[in-house]
């Protein structure tokens, strides 16, 4: 194997000293740096990443959830100016997790959550 490289280096070093060294002209780089600027750059103008709807939706999203959560832990109840049974939940099981499991739970979520991501990176990253 190793005499194989030793034979590519010799011949690629034969090929190149054959080529030789090429030397640009005295004005080679007045006449690139003279077509970089005449080519122009367009200048995009600002695009937020999210949009001014976007914002509004989360915002009103936040507002909600966080009414929704208070209403459920407080004294206030809004059944009467709703008056909708749907939003009587079953009393659920309670679960006494340790404080390491729960841990252990978060982050096997997140990996979970992260691999989606992970993959559609790596798949940009290294396409062939």
């Amino acid at each position: 194997m190793k005499k194989q490289f030793n034979r590519e280096d010799r011949l690629m070093k034969n090929l190149l000293d054959e080529a030789g060294v090429e030397k640009p002209s005295v004005n080679f780089r007045d006449r690139i740096m003279k077509t970089v600027e005449a080519r122009g750059a367009e200048i995009q103008p600002y695009k937020p990443l999210i949009s001014a709807r976007g914002w509004w939706s989360v915002a009103a999203f936040s507002i909600i959830i966080f009414s929704g959560l208070l209403s459920l832990y407080s004294g206030i109840s809004f059944s009467g100016m709703l008056s909708l049974e749907i939003l009587h939940f079953p009393d659920f099981p309670k679960i006494d997790l340790s404080r390491t499991m729960q841990y252990a739970i978060a982050f096997i979520a997140l990996f979970f959550l992260e691999v989606p991501f992970l993959k559609r990176f790596l798949d940009r990253e290294y396409r062939l």
